[in-house]
């Protein structure tokens, strides 16, 4: 026998077996791709308190902490890939990412174009002015006021579909709390966003300066992991969410960010 030539036959079957293998592995949608490997591409925003933020050289936040938790019980690690928020969901579309944690809704329309794990929190609609303003005390007394959103959020299509209409001034994020700051110089004469992150900053650092006038409990108004359509990590993301409700993992995080336990039956509202 050829031994030889038989560890050259063997050695060409292997690398047309390699070949092949990486052809297959290439068209594989994103979140086959994504389920079989070891380290996981996430999108954040890059501001947006109390759920992700900077603070001494590394992200912080609610949600932050529930990917650890969560990549934890898929035994996956993780590489953050901090954006802009509108960005997130091109990059989501292109299978750029595996998924996406960033205080994002739930809505029909980006249900068309990606999947979305069930939901992690319940947030509404706050809106916020001037400490000092006693001229606006709910969402009808916007109309031809300035006021200014975060673009692609939920709060920004809620303020364009208002009757009579405001004027909308748009930021790309809430980094250091520059557009609540404008509010309180009033160039703005409010500001509209999900509650959570209005209470936290209305009671921290801009405590004094802005104040909550109104708040508007959306229907369905809902965060959740976001993934690429057809995601083959949608149902481990969701085991892994479940997990770390029933273990007691996600209340404790939820108090610590928010001061209160949380109602995880308000999660099966949707």
């Amino acid at each position: 026998m050829d031994f030889r030539h038989r560890s050259r036959r063997n050695s060409i079957s292997l690398a047309l077996a390699a070949c092949a293998f990486l052809i297959l592995y290439a068209a594989m949608p994103p979140g086959i791709r994504a389920a079989q490997a070891e380290t996981l591409t996430v999108a954040t925003d890059t501001a947006y308190l109390p759920f992700e933020f900077r603070e001494n050289g590394k992200y912080v936040g609610f949600d932050m902490d529930l990917l650890d938790l969560i990549t934890h019980e898929m035994g996956v690690s993780y590489t953050l890939l901090p954006m802009d928020f509108s960005n997130i969901f091109a990059n989501l579309t292109a299978g750029k990412v595996d998924m996406a944690i960033a205080g994002i809704t739930i809505t029909q329309d980006r249900e068309r174009s990606m999947d979305f794990s069930d939901p992690y929190f319940r947030s509404d609609i706050s809106l916020v002015v001037a400490n000092d303003n006693t001229a606006i005390d709910r969402f009808a007394d916007l109309a031809g006021k300035r006021v200014g959103v975060k673009r692609g959020t939920d709060a920004a299509d809620y303020v364009n579909r208002l009757q009579p209409p405001a004027t909308v001034t748009y930021f790309q994020n809430m980094d250091a709390g520059f557009p609540y700051l404008e509010v309180a110089a009033g160039r703005l004469d409010a500001l509209v966003h999900d509650t959570a992150n209005v209470r936290y900053y209305s009671q921290n650092k801009g405590q004094g300066l802005v104040k909550v006038a109104d708040t508007v409990a959306t229907p369905n108004h809902f965060y959740a992991i976001a993934m690429p359509r057809n995601s083959a990590l949608t149902q481990r993301v969701n085991a892994a969410l479940r997990k770390v409700i029933e273990t007691g993992s996600y209340a404790s995080i939820y108090h610590k960010w928010f001061g209160v336990a949380p109602d995880p039956a308000q999660l099966m509202l949707r």
